[in-house]
């Protein structure tokens, strides 16, 4: 079996403590665990590559930050999202942001990033948890519960965007590029 392009991130123990929802920042400079959304009891897992993963993003987000965020879903997760969409009368916006506890502070979900991998990596899996949103805007203080009748399967994927003056891992593990579809 071929290593995973993310190994060398994977190994190191933090990466683990973002996908449980902790502020690292905070906790670094603090002492205190503070945090909000993630994902519940992170298991590891294998992304293979030679699928498609998919990513709600936001327009106003920085190119790093829409291709090269963390936060995934598999097709067979994403096919929930949708179906529970249509099932419902929601939107794909609407759906996502409820069933994936996606507060208007951190997203306006109005792009969807469809990518096709073409090397394996490494990343969590589970459901997600509860995130409070911002006292103030949209969200009003709301706590953001994932729908509980159906689950969606999150991934976080550690490392496809580090700030250390190489090239990102997320520009060589996905075919480019991308394809971003509006989400209204």
């Amino acid at each position: 079996m071929s290593s995973a392009a993310n190994s060398l991130f994977f190994d190191q123990v933090h990466w683990r403590v973002i996908a449980s929802g902790f502020d690292t920042e905070r906790w670094f400079n603090d002492g205190q665990a503070v945090g909000t959304g993630g994902i519940a009891n992170p298991q590891p897992t294998r992304v293979p590559a030679g699928h498609y993963y998919y990513r709600f993003a936001s327009s106003s987000a920085s190119r790093a930050s829409r291709f090269g965020g963390g936060w995934w879903v598999d097709f067979e997760n994403f096919n929930l999202v949708r179906r529970f969409a249509a099932a419902n009368g929601y939107s794909l916006r609407d759906a996502a942001r409820l069933m994936l506890a996606l507060p208007y502070a951190w997203t306006r979900v109005d792009q969807l990033v469809r990518a096709l991998l073409c090397e394996p990596l490494r990343a969590y899996t589970g459901p997600g948890k509860a995130a409070q949103g911002s006292s103030a805007g949209g969200d009003r203080g709301t706590r953001w519960i994932p729908t509980q009748h159906v689950r969606v399967r999150q991934l976080y994927i550690p490392g496809l965007f580090v700030d250390d003056g190489r090239d990102p891992l997320f520009e060589r593990v996905f075919v480019q590029p991308m394809e971003v579809t509006p989400l209204g």
